[in-house]
């Protein structure tokens, strides 16, 4: 390509640019997004008519199922008090293990274990940030060439749609209406075939309300057995029976057919929006680890989200101390509810219910067009209903069942009566004068079973793309230090500073996150991130203001301003990682990432099937990027450039002048530019910090940002995506629509914490931040000092920002270490001082050092290291 093709000639207006990221978006995203719920509910909100000034009916929000916005269905009292006791603690603001915290995972196996026949251990137990990152975590997973899944229909539409996006096949198996919508296990036996891996249940059942017996469980486990294949079993609804039949884990049969069993403390305990879930291994024959889909879960956290830290924390107290009478409170409510739904629909011709929901929050109906004029399936009926009545119900095309209806029963009862009454005259407008001319117009295996799932494990990029991840590298090392050792361990591997008493996140903050929990008015889902049309809806919550908050923040520092359109909230800046790489990844392109730099760059592109070139940060120039590599890698394939300014690893700050060339070159290759600012303002030497926004009128910019670093709460799991792009090119390439298609199939941040960001942004006072920096510069200060005593190791240029520092091994001084690992996991044996490998950054024989440390304890660990390679040093040299 001709580097000048795109340069204004001089004077006159500015030449159209050939940006090469194109459309964005790829048809497996596309199909995910339109078959989500959240979809398709939007697209019904959009249809309600807000220009009746003289309706003041509420709308009756039937289609989605968070009860959290009503008074009959709050929180537990005792939930509420052990989130808000842990996040008041400041003890629980970093991050977490892969897995979850230890404590948190060993209530839950105790959880379950009261109802099985057998323990289930805490390793069998891995935290997730709500049940729909469970959902996606076993579809990632099970993801290997050639396999296939089998789901229900109807069903929850989000496996279809983890599963599309994974390159996992899916088939779909018919739940019998008539048989009070059991499993038809004929129809599962003749879908299956030698490339099946799992078949996933529901039960309690969303979205047909229905509650299946010990039997009809056994059955399907035993069919399970036959075929070679893992149950994959969704309670999140778990205890939520309320008719003749008692709730039955599958788990009860996991002797029979390993179980992986999905739960979550959303919908029991009414807290949707808390995000924190789990995925257990119900297998006492421990089949699931002999395979490896455990070691592949865990694998697949480290390359994802995690679930809120202090709510972790708290997670033992709210299974343990919250009331029976809570949960008798909730269900005779849930209870109640769904009588009312059952005997109103009973009044509505055309609107017929096969089976009394008897568990979940929903029931199936099956729409009659033969007795409606001028509706033509039901999509066009739920878009009327709600533009005509302010009723809103979910069409059953997104669950698999076109002219079917899913109605929530979880609201409030008058609200709920309210709505099917106007359901009811919706429907007596609109029907047929003569009805009846509307209907004239319209084989088994025997033997030890072969289980099937094995090759999930074996095949595929997960395999060799969570391996790489920081997480993993270090607990190579950390699985090297002596246990027995009577120093402490000096932990200068990972960046998280709060384990240290000195990097206290901001009281404010802290008090802002408590008051949003104390409130209770963000206990349920958010909205998804840009799609504002459900602000009259009364189960929502609007999260615009929060949205507003960040843009103003981030506009403090740039030349135009961005709104609250430009913002994607999203679980920690690792998740806005996660949806980037996902948007931009397409057959045959290529991202163009820095040399040493963030793994989990590398670890999402190997996932997705993205290809990763690397330009090399130079480090005798403050690291700054190689620019002339970066011409000499890119293509016509090329999509994007990363940069992340204050630097992870190197503790660099790029200058004003030197990131307008990064912008000019990037405008010359026709790149956008993934800026990664999770460090933003911790820049403490020469260089202040300047947003790679500033130059969004010279190519397009998408800003990666959290909370996480700056108020030193990387447990908190709050991060977004920014459009700095004055001049309207990533909307005009459809990249803001993709972004918003993946926010549609993904999980969101905790609300509450949400829900705190203005409060956040607004009250943190500048002398926090300054303390911060101060602390900072003096352990820099006190890390490079002390290094260039210690022979053996180098540090190139003086950290200027982050919380790192890039060191160079020099083996020729030590002797009896080859290589970076190996002096790592020496060191961590010998010294019990742990740092990262270079070589987990794209830098062999180089280490990272953290330097957000206690100013006592990082000197220990210097001393130490200085005697380590004191020890190892070769007598020649």
């Amino acid at each position: 390509m001709d580097m000048d093709q795109n340069v204004n000639g001089g004077g006159g207006e500015p030449t159209e640019y050939a940006w090469r990221f194109g459309a964005a978006a790829s048809p497996a995203l596309e199909a995910a997004r339109s078959q989500s719920i959240r979809a398709l509910v939007y697209r019904v909100y959009d249809c309600l008519d807000r220009s009746k000034s003289d309706d003041a009916r509420p709308v009756a929000p039937l289609g989605h199922g968070d009860p959290a916005a009503f008074a009959c269905f709050r929180a537990a009292p005792a939930a509420t008090g052990a989130v808000v006791a842990a996040a008041a603690s400041a003890e629980h603001n970093s991050y977490a293990p892969a897995a979850g915290l230890a404590e948190a995972c060993r209530a839950v196996a105790a959880h379950l274990s009261r109802e099985l026949p057998y323990e289930v251990s805490a390793a069998d137990v891995v935290l997730t940030a709500g049940c729909n990152h469970a959902v996606e975590i076993m579809m990632s997973v099970l993801a290997s060439p050639g396999a296939n899944v089998l789901l229900p229909r109807p069903g929850y539409p989000l496996y279809a749609s983890r599963a599309a996006l994974s390159g996992l096949e899916f088939r779909y198996f018919d739940l019998l209406p008539d048989r009070e919508w059991e499993v038809d296990l004929a129809a599962v036996e003749a879908l299956a075939d030698r490339n099946t891996v799992a078949i996933v249940i529901v039960n309690p059942n969303n979205p047909c309300g229905c509650v299946y017996s010990r039997q009809h469980l056994s059955q399907i486990a035993e069919t399970a057995r036959k075929l070679g294949i893992m149950v994959i079993n969704d309670e999140v609804y778990d205890h939520f029976a309320f008719g003749s039949k008692p709730f039955v884990p599958m788990g009860v049969f996991g002797g029979i057919a390993p179980v992986m069993t999905l739960g979550g403390i959303s919908k029991r305990w009414m807290v949707p929006g808390w995000r924190l879930g789990w995925i257990a291994a119900t297998d006492p024959n421990g089949i699931l680890r002999k395979k490896k889909i455990m070691e592949s879960i865990i694998d697949y956290r480290a390359i994802s989200v995690d679930p809120v830290t202090f709510v972790q924390a708290a997670l033992p107290e709210i299974l343990a101390n919250t009331d029976e009478a809570f949960f008798a409170n909730a269900l005779s409510v849930v209870r109640e509810a769904a009588e009312i739904c059952y005997e109103k629909l009973k009044e509505i011709e055309c609107i017929t219910c096969p089976h009394k929901p008897e568990g979940s929050m929903f029931v199936m109906a099956k729409l009659d067009l033969s007795f409606l004029d001028g509706i033509e399936d039901d999509i066009d009926f739920c878009s009327k209903l709600a533009k005509e009545e302010s009723v809103v119900i979910c069409p059953g095309s997104g669950l698999g069942m076109k002219n079917w209806l899913r109605i929530t029963f979880a609201v409030d009862p008058k609200l709920l009566e309210d709505g099917l009454e106007r359901t009811k005259s919706f429907c007596h407008r609109h029907r047929w004068l003569y009805p009846q001319i509307g209907e004239l117009l319209r084989g088994e295996a025997t033997g030890a079973p072969r289980w099937r799932f094995t090759r999930a494990c074996e095949d595929g990029p997960l395999a060799s793309a969570g391996p790489r991840s920081i997480r993993a590298v270090l607990n190579r090392v950390i699985a090297s230090v002596d246990a027995a050792g009577p120093r402490p361990v000096l932990p200068l591997g990972n960046g998280d500073p709060t384990a240290s008493a000195c990097f206290r996140t901001a009281i404010e903050a802290e008090d802002a996150v408590v008051d949003a929990l104390r409130s209770g008015a963000y206990n349920g889902y958010s909205l998804t991130v840009g799609i504002l049309a459900a602000r009259r809806g009364v189960f929502l919550i609007c999260i615009f203001g929060n949205l507003s908050a960040i843009a103003e923040y981030l506009s403090r520092d740039l030349p135009y301003e961005l709104s609250a359109d430009d913002i994607y909230l999203t679980s920690g800046c690792v998740q806005a990682i996660e949806v980037m790489i996902s948007v931009l990844a397409q057959p045959g392109s290529n991202i163009l990432l820095p040399r040493p730099g963030f793994p989990f760059y590398e670890s999402r592109t190997t996932f997705s099937n993205l290809e990763a070139r690397y330009f090399n940060l130079i480090p005798e120039r403050g690291w700054e990027v190689d620019l002339e590599g970066v011409q000499a890698i890119a293509d016509e394939n090329t999509v994007a450039i990363v940069v992340v300014n204050p630097s992870n690893p190197c503790g660099s700050v790029y200058s004003y002048d030197h990131l307008a060339k990064i912008a000019e070159t990037a405008r010359k290759l026709g790149l956008m530019i993934i800026a990664d600012e999770v460090y933003d303002h911790l820049a403490f030497g020469n260089k202040p910090f300047i947003p790679m926004g500033v130059f969004g009128e010279t190519v397009p910019v998408i800003t990666l940002g959290s909370i996480s670093k700056r108020w030193l709460v990387p447990g908190w799991r709050l991060g977004w995506i920014a459009t700095c792009d004055p001049n309207g090119i990533l909307k005009e390439a459809k990249v803001n629509q993709s972004i918003e298609n993946y926010s549609n199939i993904s999980t969101d941040p905790a609300t509450f914490v949400q829900g705190a960001i203005p409060q956040i942004i607004a009250n943190t006072k500048e002398d926090y931040f300054n303390k911060i920096l101060d602390l900072l510069r003096n352990t820099a200060d006190l890390c490079y000092d002390k290094i260039k005593y210690i022979r053996g190791i180098t540090c190139p240029h003086k950290p200027e920002g982050a919380m790192f520092a890039m060191v160079k091994l020099d083996l020729c001084y030590l002797d009896g270490l080859h290589d970076d690992i190996e002096f790592c996991c020496m060191l961590a044996k010998e010294e019990s001082v742990i740092v990262l490998p270079g070589s987990a950054l794209g830098m062999k024989n180089w280490i990272r050092i953290t330097f957000a440390i206690d100013i006592p304890s990082l000197e220990d660990a210097l001393e130490r290291i200085k005697s380590f390679c004191q020890r190892h040093r070769k007598l020649e040299a």
